[in-house]
């Protein structure tokens, strides 16, 4: 049977929401059920042309254990939600998930209340440490707070630029055809390449980023074969939707990846920061570099 939520038990859980590039704005609910949309009826309304009257719906519960469990219900609106970059569907929703309505993203926050009992029992324990043993303690905190400065303070230049800093996804490809037919076959190939990649997204995400050069690359050959090629004609408007959703997925995945590190979710920012390695495949890319440096030192940290 679920148990009621109260102040006593359950801790209030936030709501951060901001547009792309934006500054967040935090929420703070209690209640059980919040609506979310751009009605006026809503818990919390959204005044966006993207978001529809009733966009979605965030309920909470309590586990077994006590602990808080969350869910997300859409609703089958135009305007379609999204959860960590996929299609959101009725089901499970977990502190530091993301989710994004056109350029909205709005992330998940809540962390456990401290049981007062034993912070008090704590207290007691602590005050009956001799003089001298709580100078060896106050020693180790100062040693363990420098060696923390020192790692993390390389980790935070790393974190940074993995996360805030201006990154440029795509540069034009360098191409290069002899003449018009093998342009035009040129042409042709990438655009088979880039639409396989576009079909198999789901299972790489980083075909996302492929398909994107794979259709620029087309566009290029096309330009070079001096011929319309009306079979592939759409390839311009393909080139900016590839691109478009290719950015759309890094910055949310750099959103996430952020808000992990704020709240010191080291598991976390691991699986984040994997996840932009694999929207990134080029590992010559001067993002993914950065990346990757940025990655040894949560490996680092983990030994």
């Amino acid at each position: 049977m679920a148990q009621e939520i109260t102040d006593s038990n359950i801790a209030p859980y936030t709501l951060l929401i901001s547009q792309l590039g934006g500054k967040p704005t935090r929420y703070i609910f209690a209640q059980p059920r919040v609506m979310v949309g751009r009605g006026l009826e809503n818990d919390l309304r959204v005044e966006h042309i993207g978001f529809s009257r009733m966009q979605f719906l965030i309920e909470r519960g309590v586990g077994s254990a006590g602990e808080a469990r969350f869910r997300i219900t859409p609703f089958e609106v135009t305007n379609p939600t999204y959860v960590n970059g996929r299609p959101a569907v009725e089901g499970t929703l977990t502190p530091g998930d993301v989710i994004a309505v056109a350029d909205v993203r709005v992330m998940l926050e809540h962390r456990v209340k401290k049981d007062r009992k034993r912070t008090e029992k704590v207290k007691k324990v602590s005050g009956g440490i001799p003089p001298v043993r709580m100078a060896l303690l106050g020693l180790l905190v100062v040693m363990g707070s420098l060696v923390g400065y020192l790692y993390f303070g390389e980790q935070e230049a790393e974190m940074v630029d993995v996360t805030t800093a201006p990154a440029k996804l795509f540069e034009s490809p360098d191409v290069h055809c002899e003449n018009a037919v093998e342009c035009a076959a040129r042409a042709h190939d990438s655009y088979a390449k880039a639409r396989k990649y576009a079909l198999q997204s789901g299972a790489d995400p980083g075909n996302l980023y492929r398909s994107a050069v794979e259709y620029e690359r087309a566009a290029r050959f096309r330009e070079l074969s001096g011929k319309p090629l009306s079979d592939i004609s759409d390839v311009d408007a393909r080139v900016q939707e590839s691109k478009s959703r290719t950015e759309v997925e890094f910055n949310d995945a750099r959103f996430a990846l952020s808000r992990a590190i704020a709240n010191h979710d080291n598991k976390r920012a691991s699986q984040q920061a994997e996840y932009l390695a694999k929207l990134v495949p080029n590992e010559q890319h001067p993002y993914r570099i950065k990346l990757d440096a940025y990655r040894r030192t949560l490996t680092q940290g983990e030994k």
